[in-house]
């Protein structure tokens, strides 16, 4: 294990693919992302679940040669201890992982170990309207008594002369 004191404080905060079973992103968040730091020589020291959330705006990636766009998926978030030379390399791991959509990863202040979880639920940014087409019965129209032959002649005449 390496040096305690020449190790930093990191935050990572990753975006994982929304088509993974809900039972299965911790796997994949172990596989993808905290075996690489164990496997370092690093220490996890928090870490906030990943929880599925609708995206701000519309993410493209290349996913074996095609481009998925994703609107969703699940955010997470977590702390480490671990060598600077190993946090340069880490994001440049993770941009080669289908799994991982986009991550972030910041180095902390020491003595900042914990994650500290918001105190208030996240409310929706719109509410989900659903439309329902008015239907309007138009109204019945009255019926016309139809003209006989010479009727419509005396109409037809009146619309032809000339105005005096």
């Amino acid at each position: 294990m390496a040096n305690a004191e020449e190790m930093k404080i990191y935050e990572i905060g990753y975006l994982l693919v929304p088509y993974l079973p809900a039972e299965e992103v911790g796997k994949a968040v172990e596989k993808s992302i905290k075996a690489k730091i164990l496997a370092s020589g690093g220490e996890i020291t928090s870490e906030m679940d990943p929880v599925m959330t609708r995206l701000a705006y519309v993410i493209t990636m290349v996913i074996n040669n095609k481009h998925t766009k994703f609107s969703d998926g699940y955010f997470g978030a977590l702390r480490f201890k671990a060598l600077p030379a190993f946090a340069n390399t880490f994001e440049a791991e993770l941009a080669k992982d289908d799994m991982v959509i986009r991550s972030i990863t910041i180095a902390l202040p020491k003595g900042s170990e914990n994650i500290v979880t918001p105190k208030r639920v996240p409310t929706p940014r719109r509410e989900e309207k659903v439309f329902e087409i008015e239907r309007i019965i138009p109204d019945k129209e009255e019926e016309k008594v139809a003209l006989s032959v010479e009727d419509l002649d005396k109409e037809i005449d009146k619309l032809v002369e000339p105005a005096e």
